[in-house]
């Protein structure tokens, strides 16, 4: 449980006059084995359409608190490994982690295509917004992500800072 991602959410929807309030909404998703392991990162997401995830290394790998041997490092992330769960949040910021970035918005798509502020099917994250998702077998070399200005209003102005947490399955 304590390697779970779990996601506890309240939500507000329809217009006033019908609204319904949502609590206790959940989304987990616990490591499947020894396979999937945690990816952490502050990403600053550019005006160019770029992987979301780099192919650095996992945080740990399967559902044990056992550690690495001393001298070992951490199996990398490859481009086909698969990703299971993901959270992405709109920092705010600009890349210092500093300046307010109010202006620009993240966008992703999971297609392997270059994205594009204005492409019909990309996802949205605006200021202080977060997006989470669970897959099934998306691979890492298709989520790419761009910043571009908010609903799409042109291409963006700066980079902004995003905190990127994947369960990624190595392959």
């Amino acid at each position: 449980m304590a390697d779970d991602a779990i996601m506890t959410i309240s939500a507000q929807l329809l217009p006033d006059e019908i609204s319904k309030t949502l609590t206790g909404q959940t989304l987990s998703y616990e490591p499947a084995d020894s396979t999937e392991g945690w990816y952490y990162k502050i990403v600053d997401v550019t005006t160019t359409s770029a992987d979301l995830i780099s192919t650095e290394t996992f945080l740990q790998k399967g559902t044990t608190a056992a550690g690495v041997d001393a001298g070992s490092a951490m199996p990398a992330i490859a481009i086909t490994d698969s990703v299971k769960f993901l959270f992405v949040k709109h920092t705010g910021f600009r890349d210092d982690g500093t300046t307010t970035n109010t202006a620009d918005s993240i966008y992703l798509a999971f297609d392997g295509g270059t994205v594009a502020h204005n492409t019909s099917d990309a996802i949205e994250i605006g200021p202080g917004e977060c997006w989470f998702g669970k897959f099934n077998n998306t691979q890492v070399r298709n989520i790419h992500c761009i910043s571009g200005q908010v609903s799409s209003g042109g291409t963006g102005h700066q980079k902004i800072q995003a905190i990127v947490a994947a369960i990624i399955k190595d392959v």
